[in-house]
């Protein structure tokens, strides 16, 4: 379980730096089960190195933080839990409220219960996208 979020981290840097999201700019992607909070973190990061090493990587036409906000989503479970709260709703403000999608994880032992999952302040804009509108955004269902 600890490491999916460095698997994941892993694979959104290969699919960015070689160039798939370049190639295929409508190709979404659900990074699943591996939290979220970590996805500015690395956008900073990708973008801090690629300013450094564009003449490696010609092909990519904007940041790659762009690329993340354009074709990446992310699932809440399992969700960072920081202490206070309002860091998490932080991570999500910087990915963007529209790319976050519900995720219980049932009947994992794990499994988040919608009713107490993302004990955050959101707007009812947020929680509605959220639990229900980024998903059917994602998956195309009107």
């Amino acid at each position: 379980m600890v490491g999916h979020a460095q698997a994941q981290q892993s694979l959104l840097i290969s699919l960015i730096f070689e160039g798939v999201f370049e190639r295929l700019p409508s190709l979404k992607v659900v990074m699943i089960e591996a939290g979220l909070a970590w996805g500015a973190a690395l956008a900073w990061r990708m973008d801090k190195h690629w300013a450094k090493l564009k003449a490696e990587t010609p092909h990519l036409k904007m940041l790659p933080s762009e690329y993340v906000r354009r074709n990446v989503w992310f699932t809440t479970q399992p969700i960072e839990e920081p202490e206070p709260r309002d860091h998490l709703a932080d991570a999500i403000e910087w990915l963007g409220w529209d790319r976050v999608l519900f995720a219980t994880d049932y009947p994992h032992w794990d499994y988040d219960n919608p009713a107490r999952a993302l004990p955050l302040r959101m707007t009812e804009t947020q929680r509605r996208g959220v639990f229900l509108e980024n998903a059917k955004a994602v998956y195309g269902i009107a």
